[in-house]
């Protein structure tokens, strides 16, 4: 087995500990319209698409794992279902890459006793058009795209699984590679991508669920991380939104820091039990004041939305 090199990595208590939720503003959950019977969660960012604002919710019925992913449109702090394609997918999420939104989800097959889960790429045209353009390898989740300034593709993946308890001695890894092209991206290359060091204890995970370009030229890394605790035998789940600034040519990154945590929401029911804890950070929407709009799925039922400190400011 290979050692795990995260030696200065934070726990999440570490983490929780540190962070000051009196800077959070105006934590609320939102309201979504046109989809009776179902909860929407695990958003993406907002985005914008012919001239109008949209975000990308997984769609789900409460007692259900079988989702689809709808786009909903903001109105008087309502966002309303709109015609649309329905995909098949779970926790959406959007790039800018040449000036095209590229939607990102995750495609899963059910089997009798187990599940695969794969991330897919589309191009979208229109809400409409919408054109698959490449997967991820076979069980990654967390795969997320970025253009950097020198006009090539930065890509964040999330091995995990038994592969990296085998042979690192943890639980997930981040790690990053860059292709030419989007028409360069495959498994293979995702895949191979190198480690970034630093970022999870080995019981603790997490990945990047948005990543944006900075003025210097760095990357700009929100996610989430997690861990789990028990109540007698009963599993309980953490998860937190986070933050790291991420140098593309030397594969360093900087201290991780909390950005938001499910208490700073008001209360409300979870998925299931051991769920009322998560935050699924879907990624900011900075301001031109130092501040930033956090966008977060919540107990795997609500969507919550929050101003912050830009982590990146």
């Amino acid at each position: 087995m290979k050692t795990n090199n995260s030696n200065s990595a934070k726990s999440c208590k570490e983490l929780y500990e540190a962070f000051d939720r009196s800077q959070v503003k105006g934590a609320k959950i939102c309201t979504f319209e046109g989809v009776d019977g179902y909860d929407v969660y695990n958003p993406s960012v907002p985005f914008t698409l012919g001239g109008k604002r949209y975000i990308a919710g997984r769609v789900e019925k409460r007692r259900d794992e079988r989702s689809h992913v709808r786009f909903f449109e903001e109105k008087n702090g309502v966002f309303h279902a709109v015609p649309s394609k329905i995909l098949n997918l779970q926790d959406p999420f959007v790039s800018i890459i040449n000036n095209e939104v590229i939607l990102g989800g995750v495609q899963v097959e059910y089997f009798t006793d187990y599940c695969i889960w794969t991330t897919e790429f589309y191009r979208m045209k229109s809400l409409e058009d919408i054109e698959l353009i490449t997967r991820g390898p076979k069980l990654m989740k967390d795969i997320r795209l970025v253009q950097l300034k020198n006009g090539k593709i930065g890509v964040f993946t999330r091995p995990q699984g038994q592969k990296m308890l085998d042979e690192y001695g943890c639980v997930a890894k981040i790690g990053f590679t860059v292709a030419d092209s989007l028409a360069d991206l495959n498994p293979e290359m995702m895949e191979s991508a190198p480690f970034i060091e630093d970022i999870f204890k080995p019981d603790e995970w997490g990945g990047c669920n948005h990543a944006m370009l900075l003025e210097n030229g760095e990357l700009g890394v929100v996610g989430h991380i997690a861990s789990r605790t028990y109540e007698g035998k009963e599993q309980r789940l953490h998860y937190y939104g986070m933050a790291f600034r991420f140098n593309p040519e030397t594969l360093k990154a900087s201290a991780v820091k909390m950005i938001i945590s499910r208490d700073c929401f008001p209360a409300a029911e979870g998925k299931r039990p051991d769920l009322t804890d998560v935050t699924f950070t879907a990624g900011i929407v900075p301001d031109c004041g130092g501040k930033a709009t956090v966008w977060s799925g919540l107990g795997d039922v609500n969507v919550g939305c929050a101003e912050i400190p830009d982590p990146f400011a």
